[in-house]
């Protein structure tokens, strides 16, 4: 078939872009195909045109993007394409009618969110589509390695199992993937031999700049600045996007430049649905040219036009950077993307990634972000080689055009290798035998009990919230050390341990003992006035039961206060206790349980199941 043609005739377009042809002819021969093409590139017509040569099959599109889905829809139906979409913004019986559209064979196009695919009310009837194609959106979101893991997404690879005719083609698309996200993903979907087409991740209208900020005041005064074409022409051409890490660092950008006149709008997960809509809706249609947003928005949005992308502060990871600056220049025109690199944001990041149990390997994400500031080496060849290509100097960035370097780099990059080169001399120091008895004395007195920074605090006579907390401002060993560097006493504390004269307790959070004490439990309060830990009764070791119960619990408590719901509205105590003591498997089973219900099961039920199966 002429492809060419049908791409002429259906989408407008005159050629494809690099690697669409390539994944739509591995699609429409029926292989497994994972399309890897950066942000901009077209991932959707990979799925588009070969659902647009389907007469009487279905292809289920599965995706996270619920604000795009209508859009995507009426996309298809302007091209004469038959499609409906179906997630939480429907009611039920809105659905069901979608749903048996697509079991009727009406639809060409089904687009669903991950949710409402793994519901039991639609595991039900997926087994009568006749299915030509399943496509999984934004594949990254199956991977634990990936920057925007979902759990529920490592569920999808039993809808083929669950189909009766389970020899439809898996296409997963996504704009970032490292090569042990791609080999996560092909295992997690439980694609056979795919075909993995890789597009170029060279940008080469996006001029790529580090900026070194010294203080806040500095990074507003800078962000003012780089905006102020939009205030003294609103008539500009295009929009401009400043990320931030947190809810309340957007708040206060986006304050700002409301208080200096900006016609600017505010997008995170804190804002209701509704309200996030019409500020979506505001920048879409350029009503409201400047955006500050979290990470929350941008994943599927395609405005060709953002001249500048700035990140106020430092992302997650060097794959969510380059999928968010990513957004700049869709249009092929000049765009910029600046990054304001300050320690204080990368401690930020480092806070947020330990409490998001879903990301794994936070430090060693972050250190690539570090090393993209810091090093001296072109801005989109270092990206690049994030992704495992190799390509030449783009000749635009900052370290490219050395006359663009942020004045305040050397001053920045002295001040580290001067804090480093003073943290090293301070981990220097030659211990007699009094002071390392000093340190042996405190492990005896206190097994397990403190890491080696607590430890190192007391002996150095700092008095910090968690040295007052555990009262250790009062122990005899409070400063003993106190004319010894803290870090030097961390340094003896970590030889000690590499030499196994000291071990190590727990995983989450190591607690140090000497090899003849041994591990022991203590209780989580206050030590005694004399730094004695208070003799406690033996407990009864928990049962797995009651594990799986904190589990659940745990994971009950977050999602109420991400939903702002009390936690009995997620799940009552009792109901949870039912769930530990039977440990359903499947979602049929979990809607089984007492108290627990369809609605409960969409909403949460794959997550429980995530839990569940970390118990045998």
């Amino acid at each position: 078939m002429d492809l060419k043609n049908h791409l002429q005739k259906y989408f407008g377009f005159s050629s494809f872009r690099p690697g669409q042809e390539e994944a739509i002819q591995s699609v429409l021969s029926g292989k497994d195909t994972l399309a890897i093409l950066p942000t901009g590139a077209g991932k959707s017509l990979i799925y588009q045109l070969p659902a647009s040569l389907e007469t009487n099959k279905l292809t289920l599109v599965i995706s996270p993007l619920i604000a795009l889905m209508k859009d995507q829809a009426e996309s298809l139906h302007a091209r004469g394409i038959s499609a409906e979409f179906c997630n939480s913004t429907q009611d039920e019986v809105e659905q069901m009618k979608i749903i048996s559209q697509a079991v009727r064979g009406e639809l060409r196009v089904l687009l669903i969110s991950p949710e409402r695919a793994m519901s039991l009310s639609f595991l039900r009837v997926f087994a009568q589509m006749h299915l030509a194609y399943l496509v999984i959106d934004e594949a990254h979101c199956v991977s634990q390695w990936g920057h925007d893991f979902r759990p529920e997404y490592r569920q999808i690879h039993t809808l083929r199992e669950k189909h009766p005719k389970g020899d439809f083609p898996i296409l997963a698309l996504t704009a970032t993937a490292t090569e042990k996200v791609r080999t996560d993903v092909q295992a997690a979907l439980g694609m056979a031999s795919p075909k993995v087409v890789l597009s170029t991740f060279y940008r080469p209208n996006l001029k790529f700049t580090v900026e070194y900020p010294s203080t806040e005041r500095d990074k507003a005064d800078r962000l003012l600045e780089l905006l102020s074409p939009w205030k003294e022409n609103r008539k500009i051409p295009g929009r401009a996007i400043v990320y931030c890490a947190t809810r309340k660092k957007t708040d206060e950008a986006y304050e700002l430049l409301k208080d200096f006149g900006f016609s600017v709008g505010k997008y995170h997960a804190g804002r209701t649905d509704g309200i996030r809509e019409r500020t979506q809706n505001a920048y879409t249609t350029g009503k409201v040219p400047i955006l500050v947003a979290t990470n929350a928005f941008g994943m599927g949005m395609d405005q060709p036009d953002v001249r500048l992308v700035v990140h106020y502060q430092v992302p997650s990871s060097l794959e969510a950077y380059y999928q968010e600056a990513g957004r700049a220049g869709r249009d092929n025109a000049p765009a910029e993307c600046i990054l304001f690199y300050k320690n204080a944001d990368v401690a930020t990041q480092a806070f947020m990634i330990s409490k998001e149990s879903n990301f794994k390997g936070g430090d060693t994400l972050l250190k690539f972000i570090k090393d993209y500031a810091n090093q001296l080496i072109c801005r989109q060849v270092q990206l690049c080689a994030y992704f495992g290509e190799t390509i030449q100097p783009c000749g635009i960035c900052d370290i490219c055009m050395q006359s663009d370097l942020s004045p305040e780099r050397d001053k920045f990059l002295k001040n580290e290798e001067v804090k480093a080169r003073k943290k090293e001399e301070k981990r220097t120091y030659d211990f007699d035998e009094t002071e390392e008895e000093a340190i042996l004395e405190f492990l005896r007195q206190f097994p397990a009990t403190f890491g080696k920074n607590l430890i190192a605090k007391t002996l150095a006579g700092k008095k910090t919230k968690d040295i007052l907390r555990y009262r250790l401002e009062r122990n005899p060993h409070h400063g003993k050390l106190n004319r010894i560097p803290e870090e030097a006493i961390v340094a003896k504390l970590e030889d000690w341990t590499e030499r196994k004269k000291v071990f190590v307790s727990g995983n989450k959070y190591p607690k140090l003992y000497l090899p003849q004490s041994g591990p022991v439990k203590r209780t989580s309060g206050r030590l005694s006035v004399d730094g004695t830990v208070p003799a406690i009764k033996p407990k009864k070791a928990p049962t797995e039961n009651s594990q799986i119960l904190r589990d659940l619990m745990n994971y009950r408590d977050k999602k109420s206060r991400q939903l702002k719901w009390k936690k009995f509205m997620v799940f009552q105590n009792p109901v949870l206790k039912r769930i530990a003591e039977r440990k359903p498997r499947s979602l049929a089973e979990l809607e089984a349980t007492k108290g627990v219900g369809p609605a409960k099961v969409e909403r949460f039920g794959n997550d429980i199941l995530e839990i569940l199966s970390k118990w045998p």
